[in-house]
């Protein structure tokens, strides 16, 4: 599934985001211009985070930007983004943030093997030091899609 969803314009690296509003904007920007999702879509992701609070820092150092699925979503999509200087997000656990995924979902049920894929991805501390550190959008393509815990 993530095969299917994730390429190289799906990533960016290396940017520098004011906040954290900011950095949701600009992991999802690929989104937004791929035509998978509409603005609103974007605006839903921060407002969530406004509502319920930080729970999208998944782990040290990783958000993962999501909103319910509704129609300003056209298919479902991933894109990940890296910042230059992390940002905070308020979680006092996880916090500062230097890799943002923005995923967005058709419905309830046509992300679940994406996401599995994803932390598969993330358990393994190899994959989240080289997110962290490459500045070659193919080796973390190749790293996510042909590495190991993508099938």
């Amino acid at each position: 599934m993530l095969k299917d969803i994730l390429n190289i314009d799906m990533i960016n690296l290396g940017l520098e985001a004011k906040d954290w509003q900011e950095a949701i904007s600009m992991a999802a920007l690929p989104l937004v211009k791929g035509k998978k999702v509409e603005k609103e879509y974007v605006d839903s992701m921060i407002n969530v985070v406004k509502e319920l609070g930080p729970y999208i820092v998944i782990m040290p150092g990783v958000a993962f930007a999501h909103a319910r699925p509704d129609a300003s979503v056209h298919e479902t999509c991933i894109s990940l983004i890296t910042l230059k200087d992390p940002v905070n997000f308020g979680s006092s656990a996880n916090d500062p943030v230097s890799i943002i995924f923005a995923f967005a979902a058709e419905n309830s049920n046509s992300h679940i093997m994406a996401l599995q894929e994803v932390a598969e991805f993330l358990s393994i501390e190899e994959n989240v030091e080289t997110l962290k550190t490459s500045t070659d959008k193919r080796q973390i393509l190749d790293k996510i899609l042909n590495g190991k815990g993508v099938k």
